[in-house]
């Protein structure tokens, strides 16, 4: 007995396709961004995908991370989230889950369950609990804003804040 298999593309697509599925899937993605020539941050991520409808997005939904460079090969901060989206012409991303955002030279830490990031106005804001932990301090309360790099922010509502000694 002989069998035989045949895959129409056009026939598979009408099987699987949905309006609620990506128009693009890249895996291993590594994206660097500059201005005027001068690299200013970096996308890295295992999976994008691009949507058109019902809205035009492109989402990184196993994650990614983002490195900030303050030159050409020094990183100065880094954000790291278990999903975000970039709504397309927004010039934003909004990152939830797990959302971590470092900055080395401070040596401080921003942990919060969401984060929006403006690219255009070169800000970050989330109005959800947060916590920020540096070497001698810690903060925690709900909303605060910083810019991209997170070397200066403002905190609004605080829960709780304390300096700590490091031992000798």
């Amino acid at each position: 007995m002989f069998f035989s298999c045949e895959n129409d593309l056009d026939n598979i697509k009408l099987v699987t396709a949905t309006d609620e599925s990506p128009d693009q899937i890249v895996n291993q993605i590594h994206t660097l961004y500059s201005d005027t020539g001068v690299v200013k941050f970096e996308i890295i991520a295992g999976r994008m995908e691009v949507y058109s409808m019902p809205s035009k997005k492109t989402v990184f939904k196993n994650g990614f991370q983002v490195n900030f460079f303050k030159s050409k090969d020094s990183v100065e901060a880094t954000l790291t989230a278990d999903y975000a989206e970039m709504p397309e012409g927004s010039n934003s991303i909004f990152a939830r889950s797990k959302v971590i955002f470092t900055n080395f030279e401070k040596k401080q830490t921003l942990k919060t369950e969401e984060l929006f990031w403006d690219q255009t106005t070169k800000r970050i804001t989330t109005e959800k609990a947060f916590e920020i932990i540096g070497e001698k301090s810690y903060i925690s309360g709900y909303g605060m804003d910083a810019n991209e790099t997170f070397s200066e922010y403002h905190t609004h509502n605080v829960t709780a804040e304390f300096e700590t000694e490091k031992e000798p």
